[in-house]
This record gives structure tokens, sequence and C-alpha cells, in this order.
């Protein structure tokens, strides 16, 4: 689901295409004879220009920003949800007093209020001036229309947001899918090679579903996998990856400083799945196999390749559990990858 606080000026989501909405600012100063035409956004207790027009008399420049603290007039859109039209604010009592007409050059405003698609509000979308002004109805009206259009970007930017959701979700879990995982995980090693972090790969897989399906059914190996799923999500952090890959195979992918942190999760989420395993006993058998790599960001390597080193050290855990001895596999993986299992 497509981030509301996220600052559109520097993260712009799919498909909003900023040079359009810097066209959009540039036509308002235009069509309005205006100093300033402007988007602005409202996040996290702060009014951003998202845009603003480049015409060369400007005061205000894109990635100005000022606190909701401040009086202004699109805090007073925020405040009521409507559109605001005040002609000359240096002779008006209500207006006269805020910061950017006593201090500042705004001697006009028009703007109307930004919905996100779940009736949120995103900020504004206005017209300033340097001068009184006498704008008549179509001109109030037109600035509407142009509120549409920007309304418009934002409803597409989340419908692009849900379907890819979908696409990269598993419809039993909500978790990602193995082409959610992909596609996250090849970021995160980029990331990490970026920022100079250590990846972490865990690969779980769920001991005797066969067994457990075959005797009580597959709503029971359903419940499993769907329990494994919520005790993952609530023991990752939530920039974590987590994916189902196979029926009832789970990976987790995290960046972080020291290899006992991909352990200790792994602990956590084996010891979290146990308490409930253990309360009923149809799953008695159903325990966790898992292994894990981690590995340096500046290591070139792929996301395939951690996968399948990580799924190896899981079998290994799993065939020494039937045959009643296991290997440190440690004593075989040596260098740039380090790699365990439990």
């Amino acid at each position: 689901m497509l981030n509301t606080q996220q600052c559109v000026s520097r993260h712009p989501p799919a498909p909003i295409d900023l040079e359009k909405w810097q066209v959009t600012a540039d036509l308002l100063s235009e069509l309005y004879n205006a100093a300033c035409g402007t988007i602005v956004q409202f996040r996290d207790g702060e009014f951003n220009a998202v845009v603003a027009s480049q015409n060369d008399d400007n005061f205000l420049e894109r990635d100005s920003s000022w606190p909701w603290e401040m009086s202004s007039f699109c805090r007073h859109i925020v405040e009521t949800n409507q559109g605001l039209y005040v002609s000359n604010p240096l002779q008006d009592k209500a207006w006269n007093h805020l910061p950017a007409v006593a201090e500042g050059p705004v001697r006009s405003y028009l703007g109307q209020p930004l919905f996100w698609p779940d009736g949120s509000l995103f900020g504004t979308i206005c017209a300033i001036d340097t001068k009184s002004t006498h704008y008549n109805p179509l001109q109030i009206q037109l600035m509407e229309q142009l509120r549409d259009l920007i309304t418009a970007d934002l409803r597409m930017a989340c419908a692009y947001e849900e379907i890819q959701a979908l696409a990269l979700t598993d419809d039993l879990t909500g978790v990602h899918n193995r082409r959610g995982l992909t596609t996250l995980g090849e970021q995160r090693i980029r990331d990490a090679k970026r920022f100079d972090l250590n990846i972490g790969l865990v690969f779980i897989d769920i001991d005797n579903m066969k067994a457990l399906n075959d005797t009580h059914g597959h709503a029971a190996g359903d419940e499993c996998i769907l329990q494994l799923a919520d005790v993952m999500t609530k023991s990752c952090r939530e920039n974590d990856i987590i994916a189902r890959v196979g029926g009832d195979e789970f990976v987790v992918m995290l960046l972080t400083g020291a290899q006992d942190q991909v352990e200790l999760l792994c602990e956590r989420i084996d010891n979290a799945y146990d308490k409930w395993r253990t309360t009923n006993d149809k799953f008695t058998n159903n325990t966790l196999s898992y292994g894990h790599v981690y590995r340096s960001g500046l290591h070139p390597i792929t996301l395939e390749q951690m996968i399948a080193e990580a799924d190896k050290l899981m079998y290994r855990r799993k065939h020494g559990r039937k045959v009643g001895e296991f290997e440190d596999p440690d004593k075989d993986d040596q260098g740039p990858l380090m790699a365990a299992s439990g």
C-alpha cells in the first residue's frame, strides 16, 4: 500500500510524473499572472512545496517548507478541507497577521485542497501573488479543474501500488510471494553495496507437512502455514522482506550489521512458533528447519545463490534430524559467505 507520508518531491511514487506537475505549476503562474504557482504536500506536521513555478519573480522555491505551527493559507485549507480565495489579505484583518503577509510578499492567495483516494488530505494547489487580485468565477472554477487533474494522479498512484501489491503478494498469507522476493530482494542487494551493509537470508521449512495434510487435511496444513507467516511478521522488522516461496517454505531477507542478529531472529521465530505448536497435539511433529547465510554487501552474490545456499543448509538440518545426527555446517562453509543452520 502506498505510504501517504512519503515525501513526493524526493520520492515520487509511480506513476506520478513530477515534470507534468511542474508544467501545471508554470501554467498556474501564467494563467493567473501570478508570482507563484505551486503544489504543496502536507506530511509529518510540515508543508513542503513539491513543485513551484519557474518564473523569475517567484519567491517560493521547490522543496521550500514551513511548519504546521506557523499560521498560513495552506494550513487554513487543511483545517477546513475547503478552497480559499483571499484577494487582498493585507487589507483583511482575518489574514494580515499571517507571516507570509505581515513579514512576506503575499498579497493574494487562491488555493484548493488535494486529497488521496482514501479521503486523507495530500496538500494544496495554489496561485499566490505579490499584488492584490480580482479573479472571476471562471478563474476560480479553473483552479478546481486543475485540482481534479492532480487528484487523478494521486488516485492513479494508489491504484498502481495496489496492483503491484497484488502481483507481489501471496494469496494465503499476505506476505510476499517469490516474485515479490525477487523484486525487492535484488534492490536490497544493491542497497547493501551502496550503504556498506551486510545481508542476512533465512530459509525456513515446516517439517512433516505431508503427514499433517494426510492425517488432518489441508486446512490443518494451511493453519500451520498461516501461523508461521504471522510469527515471522511479528518477529521481523518492518523493512525486512518476508516471502512464501513454496508450499511450506519461507524466506526472510534483512540488512544488518552483525551475524548474531540473523541468528537471534531465527531463534525468535523458532521459539514463538514452538510456543504455538506445542499447544495443539496435531502439530506436535511440525517443527521448523532453517538455514541462514550472512554476506557482506561488498562481495558480489546473487539472490538466487543466497537462497540456494540457505536452502541447502536447511535441508542438512532436516536430514540430520531424520538420521539422528547433525554436523555444524560452519566447518564446511568458510570465506565471504558465512553460513549456519538451525
